[in-house]
């Protein structure tokens, strides 16, 4: 395929002194050809040897390829950003610490060909890091009022560029969930959204929404109140979720414990 082709796929990614691993994502979205996507990265202006990789990587995206690094005001300031600089059809965001699954385009080029008319496709994550090594199967929760969340990560959501930029992108008011909320004023929209059952995205875990448990629910909790929730169910429904995750927490530290006495 010639890099004159225009791609199908804009491939947006946040960095901030991610110069470890900005090349695993990187050498991931080079394992599909240099013309399946566009890759756009924003930096919030690193200080270790993020851009220097960057420079590195450039020529061998046969200018798909563009960065910048300068400060900004959080992570979906970045997203915004990196959504004004994208061309393609359909926008992904990726960590600087996640890697695009091999296949992912094919599968989301076939799910948009049998879903016409779908604005989001949504696939399974795979989870690592931090002792864990799982796989998240996309669920939809449309049918309720408000979503209790998107279908899977955002590493696994595809949304069509036109469709994004129509709401206004990414709510900087929100400084965890900014996705959350975009999906949901994205269904608000009349967005429809598909489905597969293909890996998309390997997600590594340590960003801030799996490491600030407590803040990520309070802040779902208060995305939902500001789309209509009732206040008093939210504050059960964030505790519930609260739960849940200490008791998951606990239970892969005791199998952790338990594999290394092995």
């Amino acid at each position: 395929m010639g890099v004159s082709q225009d791609p199908m796929f804009s491939v947006i990614i946040a960095s901030r002194n991610a110069g470890r691993h900005i090349g695993e994502a990187l050498d991931s979205l080079l394992a599909h050809g240099e013309a399946r996507c566009e890759v756009i990265v924003i930096d919030g202006n690193s200080s270790d040897s993020t851009t220097d990789v960057l420079a590195q990587y450039e020529p061998r995206f046969a200018d798909r390829l563009r960065w910048i690094s300068e400060p900004d005001a959080g992570i979906y300031d970045a997203m915004n950003k990196g959504l004004a600089m994208a061309s393609a059809e359909w926008v992904v965001f990726l960590g600087a610490d996640d890697r695009l699954a091999q296949g992912a385009f094919a599968a989301v080029e076939k799910c948009v060909a049998n879903a016409e008319g779908a604005s989001i496709v949504c696939g399974v994550t795979r989870v690592v890091g931090q002792g864990a090594d799982f796989i998240e199967s996309p669920r939809s929760f449309r049918a309720a009022h408000i979503p209790k969340r998107a279908p899977a990560r955002h590493q696994s959501i595809y949304v069509r560029r036109q469709a994004l930029l129509a709401i206004g992108g990414f709510y900087t008011r929100w400084p965890i969930a900014a996705d959350y909320d975009a999906y949901l004023r994205l269904c608000e929209a009349g967005a429809e959204e598909a489905l597969t059952d293909a890996v998309l995205s390997e997600f590594r875990l340590g960003g801030i929404s799996s490491t600030l448990k407590a803040r990520t629910a309070a802040e779902y909790r208060d995305i939902r109140i500001a789309h209509g929730a009732a206040p008093t169910v939210e504050h059960l429904v964030m505790f519930k979720s609260l739960a849940a995750v200490w008791v998951f927490a606990a239970l892969r530290r005791v199998g952790l414990a338990r594999g290394a006495r092995r």
